[in-house]
């Protein structure tokens, strides 16, 4: 019997095949409420976290209505990761 030794918060192997654009360009998609450039820079960036492994980069003052949307914008793109890892069958 083999053990997995994968932590909680590491991405399954299986998520290699999931691609930054990709998911970003189907949550943006023309005709969807537009949303700020602050705000979707934070959802690229949390889904560049969880597929490419890069570390956060705070752009905005923190304090900011720029930064407020930043925020905002990781915390969707932590729910596009974990929606997209759920249907590939990764454990998030």
């Amino acid at each position: 019997m083999v053990n997995s030794t994968r932590t909680p918060k590491q991405a399954p192997a299986s998520t290699t095949a999931l691609s930054v654009d990709q998911l970003y360009q189907t949550a943006f998609y023309n005709g969807r409420t537009p949303r700020s450039q602050e705000y979707k820079a934070g959802a690229r960036m949390a889904l560049e976290h969880r597929i490419e492994r890069k570390d956060f980069d705070m752009p905005y003052q923190v304090g900011t209505a720029a930064a407020d949307a930043f925020f905002a914008g990781i915390e969707e793109g932590k729910t596009i990761w974990r929606a997209a890892a759920a249907k590939i069958g990764g454990a998030v």
